[in-house]
């Protein structure tokens, strides 16, 4: 990256309700991007099992999971943002570690049965840019989507290009999943079940298009048998 490693910063609440927003909001932005992941994912293994239905509109296909990628890159990104005014990850446990360590400032009923300081320190280190994975991907996220580094295109080649495999995702999203039901259920906050309802309806429109591309061939060979 660019930038020196940031530490992290205290979120000002001033009530234990607007503390509730911060767990509530990073739960479903940690949701909404494993739903994004979830789809991508499933999309990229019905090319398999779907290939005639996906290569009927090729284009579409691919731009949609390329829109899914880039929005699980973009929101995880936001999760794990160091910058001093980000509701990440990061900077809520920092407020958490500072709110029940720090006996000056008021603690907002934060110290709660189960918590473990420790055991913040420990999640810290590994949702904050000194991460080698969430580092790349704030690589990613400042000098590929948010904006283009011309240094990483002066060569003509998309090979330059950074990315991140499909583990490291899969590692950084279940980190922020877990680390969100923890709190969540620690500060007793009711949210929806992980999973957007209809995340397996593209099945269902693969299944259609499979129909009705049988439907058509079916019509076009009657019409070579009986023209008339």
């Amino acid at each position: 990256m660019d930038c020196m490693s940031k530490p992290p910063h205290l979120i000002r609440i001033k009530s234990k309700e607007q503390f509730d927003w911060l767990i509530d909001h990073l739960v479903t932005e940690t949701n909404r991007a494993s739903d994004h992941w979830h789809l991508c994912r499933g999309l990229d293994a019905a090319c398999g099992e779907y290939l005639k239905e996906i290569e009927s509109t090729p284009g579409f296909w691919e731009l949609t999971i390329r829109a899914h990628q880039d929005s699980v890159v973009l929101r995880l990104a936001r999760l794990f943002d160091p910058a001093a005014t980000a509701l990440s990850i990061v900077n809520f446990l920092e407020t958490i570690h500072r709110g029940v360590t720090n006996r000056t400032r008021a603690p907002l009923g934060l110290d709660v049965a189960g918590l473990d300081t420790a055991a913040i320190r420990d999640e810290l280190r590994i949702v904050s840019d000194r991460d080698p994975l969430v580092s790349r991907l704030l690589e990613v996220r400042n000098d590929y989507l948010a904006h283009r580094n011309h240094g990483l295109v002066s060569s003509g080649s998309f090979s330059s290009l950074p990315v991140l495999p499909e583990e490291e995702i899969q590692t950084l999203l279940s980190r922020a999943l877990q680390i969100g039901e923890k709190y969540r259920r620690l500060y007793g906050r009711m949210l929806r079940a992980r999973g957007l309802l209809g995340l397996e309806d593209y099945k269902r429109m693969l299944s259609l298009i499979r129909l009705g591309l049988r439907g058509w061939d079916a019509e076009r060979i009657r019409r070579i048998i009986d023209p008339g």
